[in-house]
């Protein structure tokens, strides 16, 4: 809890406010390194700008690749009321209970989280740096996505509430 609130009390630092947008996104995972325990710091505090400017590689694939559009995203809302005990935590579950066209449509942002947990945790084994800091930069986009309120929604762009285009 302490973390999280130094990580609020450092993006609320900032002199000027913006949209969540890249500016967001390379700004979230650039504070995200300095809540690192020490010896990840090591690794991740020279390499600072590199993970930030990458923070924003998820949304660009979003262009070209099809399979990338359902990462950044649940619409929970969909499956029930609070505290959705309906939605099963494991993929291989969920899809059985619901279907993969069905959270595809919906979104998936907290199984890919875990793929990409699991990703980089081979690049770890592997020593493999690009991938480590690919897939790190890539994993905090996908976190800060998963906390943007309107990513959580099926009304997010506001077209069920008379508020279209609230999210863009």
């Amino acid at each position: 809890m302490k973390k999280f609130i130094l990580f609020i009390a450092l993006i609320s630092i900032t002199t000027e406010s913006y949209c969540w947008g890249f500016y967001a996104h390379k700004k979230i995972n650039y504070l995200a390194v300095f809540l690192l325990p020490p010896q990840m710091l090591v690794l991740y505090e020279p390499n600072i700008d590199l993970l930030s400017e990458h923070a924003v590689d998820p949304d660009k694939r979003r262009y070209a690749v099809a399979a990338e559009v359902p990462r950044h995203f649940i619409d929970i809302d969909h499956y029930g009321k609070f505290p959705y005990a309906e939605l099963p935590h494991k993929w291989n579950d969920a899809i059985e209970k619901f279907g993969e066209d069905t959270l595809l449509a919906y979104g998936i942002v907290p199984w890919h989280i875990e793929i990409m947990q699991k990703r980089r945790t081979k690049a770890y084994k592997e020593k493999n740096f690009a991938s480590i800091m690919k897939n790190s930069a890539d994993i905090g986009h996908y976190i800060a996505d998963a906390h943007v309120p309107l990513h959580a929604s099926t009304n997010h762009n506001g077209q069920l509430t008379g508020q279209l285009g609230i999210h863009g």
